[in-house]
């Protein structure tokens, strides 16, 4: 079995409690934007009101719409050197070539995650989950920097059980702010509980497919009829992400996510490689070997907590055309809690070929 044939097939693990986690810290400016899912009683949902990582094309917009209403400023286009780097990349997703899996073997998908969790100390202090999920920037007195990882499995017969490993617990790696943070982060952890003990954390999919309301790639049925040419997948893009707006770093941050897990047919992923050189003000930040980081800037509106500017940047590699990381950092935020280059979210993906997975 192709690498490329199981890796295009993986579902992106979206987390269920994202959108709940979102109305629940910013109730007002999600109202009629995304429905609350249920959710598991997990660490991951805490996230300090804004979600990011493994999250629905609402969830990543909303990102930046709690942070502030994007400003409608006119962008240059693509620069020519993130076009030829795009360019590059497409070759690459056509071209690359494939190890291959023996029978019984998994091709792992580990997703890794550093993300913020800020703490409002004012907050009711007889409810310690709630000074957390309720928190915003300018109003709290710490924020934990946290670590956290996710597995998915697919086996070398597809038809058997992808298995998704969610029990990881997070990994607290820094903490700014009060010294009251930690405690309070420790105990906020003791009400919702360790991940390890939650039975939802290991789950089976029979051939691949999720449960209804659990699907985490949400364009996948549809692979088959989106257009191949750029400029018609771009305006596919735009008509399926209306209901967050219509501005070009709502496709680069989706469009981001939708690649990093490879789940695109060959000629499909090439085709939204190029959609991404179609849009306004993307740039070169660097480049570190084979993998480059492109980047956009998105202004935001006066007032907003996070600052006035949003940088989301995408890491891809050229050789084989893998979205491979990501990051969104406010560096004006209006506050010295945190360091300005800290991102507000970062993540990667690698695969491996494993000889065995974990089982419910």
């Amino acid at each position: 079995m192709e690498l490329s044939e199981l890796v295009r097939e993986i579902e992106s693990a979206h987390d269920p409690a994202a959108q709940a986690r979102i109305e629940r810290s910013r109730s007002t400016v999600m109202r009629g934007i995304a429905q609350p899912r249920p959710r598991r009683s997990r660490r991951r949902w805490v996230w300090g009101g804004t979600a990011a990582g493994t999250v629905t094309a609402g969830a990543i917009a909303a990102t930046v719409i709690i942070a502030g209403t994007v400003s409608p400023l006119a962008a240059p286009p693509a620069s020519a050197a993130a076009v030829a780097v795009l360019n590059d990349a497409a070759g690459a997703a056509m071209t690359s070539p494939d190890p291959v899996l023996a029978p019984g073997q998994y091709l792992r998908m580990r997703e890794t995650y550093d993300l913020i969790t800020l703490w409002d100390a004012d907050l009711d202090p007889s409810d310690p989950v709630f000074g957390f999920s309720a928190a915003a920037l300018d109003q709290s007195e710490g924020a934990v920097f946290q670590r956290s990882i996710r597995d998915l499995y697919v086996p070398s017969d597809r038809a058997g059980d992808w298995i998704i490993d969610d029990r990881q617990v997070n990994e607290v790696r820094d903490v700014f702010g009060d010294p009251a943070t930690l405690p309070a982060f420790e105990a906020m952890v003791a009400e919702v509980g360790d991940r390890d003990a939650d039975p939802g954390g290991l789950v089976a999919l029979p051939g691949g497919i999720a449960k209804e309301g659990e699907s985490w790639e949400p364009f996948r049925d549809e692979y088959a009829t989106m257009p191949r040419d750029p400029e018609k997948l771009l305006e596919w893009f735009r008509e399926r992400l209306a209901a967050y707006g219509d501005d070009d770093w709502i496709i680069f941050q989706n469009i981001g996510h939708f690649l990093s897990t490879d789940v695109m047919p060959a000629e499909l992923r090439a085709a939204t490689l190029h959609t991404v050189a179609l849009l306004s003000g993307v740039e070169v930040a660097r480049t570190d070997g084979s993998v480059t980081t492109l980047r956009m800037e998105s202004h935001l509106d006066e007032g907003s907590e996070f600052g006035d500017l949003l940088v989301s940047e995408i890491d891809i590699n050229t050789e084989s055309g893998h979205i491979v990381g990501g990051r969104e950092v406010y560096p004006h935020r209006p506050t010295d809690l945190l360091p300005a280059e800290l991102p507000w979210v970062s993540w990667t993906v690698d695969f491996e070929i494993v000889d065995e997975a974990p089982q419910p």
